[in-house]
């Protein structure tokens, strides 16, 4: 009775009998199909991507040369400041890209609009920076005071800019324009400058190939293949392995004990 036992006792790495072995080289052959669906895509990925542009991008630096010179038209400052902004409604943004960013549209922003504009976009800035820090620490009662301040604050500057900028006033852009803006104007830095494309190329800047843009059951394919195929897969491959265990365990007269 021991002989039979240890003949048929299952061992990944040592297998004592021919069952063993089968069972084991199953095991094996599943995960390196498995191996191979994960990070054989991946590797495909990465051989036929291609750094793609954002629209914004494109934007973005047909008109940053006539911003480097000052020579800017309406267009080029609406593009300009609108391009900035589709980075800024991202959230992977670093604190530091994030500073650069503000301080490119704050300073387009300031430098379309009237001395007067300015003064009272200033002040609609820093009341809501100022209500923004305060709302965090408010208690229960002082929430909604401050709640409806800093949404006043909000369409005040939205208002001011909303056509200056051509955008709508309850769009994404008009939402995010308010929290970019500094409490003043600075001219850009050498460093703004220099970190300025660097930055906008970083977040706007894709890669894509026909695995990314072919769509497969209204989905793009690279999305389907791993949100919802590699789940598939994997559910299959354990149907699989339980099938062939179970016709191996009849082959070899194998009965498990249900006590």
């Amino acid at each position: 009775m021991e002989t039979i036992k240890k003949e048929f006792d299952f061992s990944l790495f040592k297998p004592v009998s021919d069952y063993g072995r089968k069972n084991r080289n199953t095991i094996i052959s599943i995960v390196i199909i498995w191996f191979v669906a994960i990070f054989g895509f991946q590797v495909l990925l990465l051989i036929f991507e291609k750094p793609t542009p954002e629209a914004s991008l494109v934007k973005f630096e047909s008109v940053w040369g006539n911003v480097l010179s000052g020579n800017t038209s309406i267009e080029d400052q609406q593009d300009f400041i609108k391009s900035i902004i589709a980075v800024e409604g991202k959230s992977v943004v670093k604190k530091a890209d994030k500073v650069v960013l503000n301080n490119a549209i704050s300073h387009m922003v300031y430098k379309m609009l009237s001395d007067s504009d300015q003064i009272v976009l200033s002040g609609y800035v820093k009341a809501l920076k100022s209500d923004t820090e305060k709302i965090a620490k408010a208690n229960d009662a002082e929430y909604i005071d401050i709640r409806s301040k800093i949404f006043g604050s909000k369409t005040s500057i939205i208002d001011i800019m909303s056509k200056k900028l051509s955008i709508e006033p309850d769009g994404l852009e008009a939402s995010i324009l308010p929290y970019t803006l500094n409490e003043e104007s600075k001219e850009l830095s050498n460093e703004d400058n220099e970190a300025l494309p660097k930055i906008m190329k970083l977040y706007l800047t894709h890669n894509q190939s026909f695995l990314t843009d072919t769509k497969f059951l209204g989905f793009p394919f690279h999305y389907f293949y791993t949100a919802e195929f590699l789940l598939i897969l994997f559910v299959l491959l354990s149907l699989f392995y339980s099938i062939r265990i179970t016709k191996l365990q009849k082959r070899y007269s194998i009965i498990e004990d249900k006590k």
